[in-house]
């Protein structure tokens, strides 16, 4: 384990798979419900435009690139936060009902 990294972290990194596989699987069960754009579809409506918003298109695309960087950012940052909280919450479950015994 690295020095910097502490055991919520390693388990986190042991069950990162299968918590992605989870998310894509709840995607997929979600699909009926929320809706379906995709980047792709986005940027081919952009090239819709004429030739005279050019600059507007690129700026379009840019933005969309950024707009779906940050929240697959977000998605990465509360998945790691939210089951290293619930690790520990039942590790701290788990302690004190120990303590109770």
């Amino acid at each position: 384990m690295k020095e910097n990294e502490n055991i919520l972290d390693t388990f986190f990194d042991i069950r990162q798979d299968d918590i992605l596989e989870e998310m894509n699987m709840d995607r997929i069960s979600l699909r009926n419900v929320l809706k379906q754009i995709n980047q792709r579809e986005l940027k081919n409506t952009i090239s819709t435009l004429p030739d005279e918003y050019e600059t507007v298109k690129k700026d379009l695309y840019q933005k969309i690139d950024e707009l779906i960087g940050d929240y697959e950012i977000k998605i990465a940052y509360y998945n790691k936060k939210y089951y290293k909280q619930g690790f520990s919450d039942a590790v701290m479950l788990n302690y004190t009902c120990k303590e109770k015994e």
